[in-house]
């Protein structure tokens, strides 16, 4: 019918079918509301002929005529006079009937008697004699009916509209088409269909070309900034997205930590092996380095330049802590080398608090500042290579004194400078058992997976002594920790610990507020890819208790850790706001469709103000993730234009 140099058609066509489309719209509405009218007869029809099956079957059920009674019941069910039905002798059941052949649907405690209930799908009614429960109910889907009524009714519009319906069809299908198809597309989350759409329009073409243009330049965009960003070290890329411009200074400890005795290991060992040695101490030391807020400013070779910012927590201190943790890494990686590997494994580090400045360069942006050449000639005064160690100045040893042993002092003039300066170096540090022990507000400078374990069982402890002061302040401290990898140990680490603390808290041992608290940390320990079976069973264990903390702390957590939520959309429909709310947050960040936007609006419209709070944290927070996460789908989905106007 089209041939393919066929041109495409304007959009001006389309206004020839403005009229008839008019005309097809205001004699459907008519009918429609015919049709509706008649409708709500039937239904209305229907529950009068319920009833009085019911009134008509009830001596029956007063003289105990059981088998006469299920023979009328089931004559009348198939006459379509009732739809289901059931006899309850206290909570035995005489008779009954349903079409889904579900007895549970209907066996229920009915306490309304005399009264007809109903819902969009059905009614019923039950009647109460002696001990005896009598219900009836017919199915009154109004859809359903509605589809019946406009069949049998489809002659008297269906000869007047044909003519008229086919015409605007026709143009609908050959000039609107792709754009409705095209605005579906884009107002979802799925665009992996525009390569399906085909337009017969110029506008359509045009409308579509731009759109396919679009979506690649976006793609090729992501690709170039998660290009460019992997390229730039944390600390530059960092700055940049402050927002704040270059040059500024701030206050930050400057750290260098550098592999012993690279150059022989290098030289004397094929490139695979340095490379892969070297790979695997990077990745460990770069989420250790993560961990502690450090942002990593460069590799050079073997030496990783990274620094803390200043900020609540001491930066030295958090330097050091890192330090060792990362010594503990090569230490396993020492530990794992091959038989005849002939060389250690052991690292140097060592750190100066200063001003750091951020300045745009000729070749980009850049660190720079006296912390960087000190951290150098710090390093450099090291000479003992059979251990690992840290080395400072020793203005820092007073924040220090609680986490390390000072090895020894050295007074020296680093080159380049005028005075004299006194170094520390520690080889030995406080033990994370220690640290728990002495003080609890230790642990933000023990990070590492085994140390995060020892906390574990520490604070089991303490919970099983009583002691919810010491958990508490603990848990102030790893809220603030977020793991991207991890061992497979720590995971189990915590999902026992998870676990410990729900059994402490069904023998009221540990209180529900503790185990709320303990629930919002699994998505910061465990990674996504490290969840197991037993942690989601532990999780959706804390969905039935009774403390509505526990569960809008377990939804949260499972909208971040289980594939498929689809089983937290019942809680949507919780009477307390805090767990409904939570859980149309996690649903709607999956998918946000009809139900869930009807139910916010509920919210929005809500005269409690509880619910109306609660609604509006939920459309912020979907707008924000949307925004972020698709912004075609923020600006093209008209639902959540929708719920965004609703609280401007």
């Amino acid at each position: 019918m089209f041939g393919k140099n066929r041109r495409s058609k304007s959009l001006i066509l389309l206004i020839v079918g403005v009229f008839w489309l008019g005309y097809v719209v205001s004699s459907s509405i008519q009918f429609y509301f015919n049709v509706r009218s008649l409708t709500e007869k039937e239904i209305l029809r229907r529950q009068t002929q319920m009833q009085f099956i019911q009134e008509s079957f009830i001596p029956l059920v007063i003289t105990e005529n059981f088998n006469l009674l299920k023979d009328r019941l089931e004559n009348a069910r198939k006459i379509h006079l009732i739809d289901f039905y059931i006899l309850q002798n206290g909570s035995d059941v005489v008779t009954w009937y349903n079409n889904f052949d579900n007895l549970s649907g209907i066996n229920v405690d009915y306490q309304v008697f005399n009264q007809l209930l109903q819902n969009d799908q059905l009614a019923f009614r039950t009647v109460k004699l002696m001990d005896y429960r009598f219900t009836t109910g017919v199915f009154q889907d109004r859809n359903e009916i509605l589809k019946q009524n406009i069949w049998l009714m489809k002659g008297m519009i269906l000869q007047e509209l044909i003519i008229v319906t086919l015409m605007v069809g026709l143009i609908v299908y050959l000039f609107l088409k792709d754009i409705i198809d095209l605005t579906k597309i884009l107002s979802t989350r799925d665009r992996s269909k525009l390569a399906s759409v085909k337009s017969l329009s110029k506008e359509g073409q045009t409308l579509l070309k731009a759109t396919q243009s679009y979506e690649s330049t976006k793609q090729y965009l992501e690709h170039e900034n998660r290009y460019y960003s992997d390229s730039l070290t944390p600390a530059i890329l960092h700055e940049m997205k402050s927002g704040k411009k270059a040059p500024y200074a701030f206050q930050s400890t400057m750290i260098r930590v550098d592999l012993n005795g690279y150059t022989q290991i290098f030289l004397e060992k094929k490139d695979e092996y340095v490379t892969d040695i070297m790979n695997a101490y990077f990745i460990q030391a770069r989420e250790l380095i993560e961990r502690y807020n450090g942002l990593i400013y460069q590799y050079v070779g073997d030496e990783i330049v990274f620094h803390i910012k200043e900020g609540p927590q001491n930066s030295q201190a958090m330097a050091l802590a890192c330090l060792r943790s990362v010594f503990k890494a090569a230490q396993e990686i020492e530990d794992s080398l091959p038989v005849g590997a002939d060389h250690c494994f052991k690292v140097k580090g060592s750190f100066v608090l200063g001003k750091i400045r951020f300045v745009n360069q000729d070749s980009g942006f850049a660190l720079s500042g006296l912390p960087l050449i000190e951290s150098a000639r710090l390093l450099s005064q090291v000479d003992d290579k059979a251990s690992s160690s840290a080395t400072f100045y020793a203005e820092a040893s007073e924040s220090l004194q609680e986490l390390c042993t000072i090895a020894d002092t050295k007074e020296t003039l680093l080159k380049g400078f005028s005075k004299p300066s006194t170094l520390y170096r520690a080889k030995e540090f406080t033990s994370v058992e220690k640290a728990l022990a002495t003080d609890i507000t230790l642990l933000t400078y023990f990070r590492s997976d085994e140390d995060l374990c020892h906390a574990y069982s520490f604070l089991t402890e303490e919970l099983e002594t009583g002691k919810d002061s010491t958990f508490f302040t603990a848990f102030n401290i790893l809220k603030t920790f977020k793991l991207k990898m991890s061992t497979e140990a720590q995971a189990d680490g915590f999902t026992q610990f998870l676990a410990d603390i729900l059994k402490l808290n069904k023998e009221q041992k540990a209180n529900d507020k503790v185990l709320s608290a303990a629930i919002s940390l699994a998505s910061n320990f465990v990674p996504a890819y490290l969840v197991k079976e037993n942690l989601l069973e532990q999780l959706g264990t804390c969905l039935e208790h009774k403390d509505h903390r526990v569960q809008a702390n377990a939804i949260i957590v499972l909208g971040d850790l289980a594939k498929d939520i689809a089983f937290l959309r019942r809680f949507v429909y919780s009477k307390n706001n805090r767990v409904s709310a939570d859980a149309l947050l996690v649903s709607g960040k999956r998918d946000l469709d009809k139900e869930l936007t009807e139910k916010l609006k509920e919210y929005l419209d809500s005269k409690n103000p509880l619910f109306q709070a609660s609604g509006r944290f939920v459309v912020k927070s979907l707008g924000e993730h949307y925004r972020n996460a698709d912004p075609i789908f923020y600006e093209t989905n008209s639902m959540l234009k929708d719920l965004l106007r609703k609280i401007a």
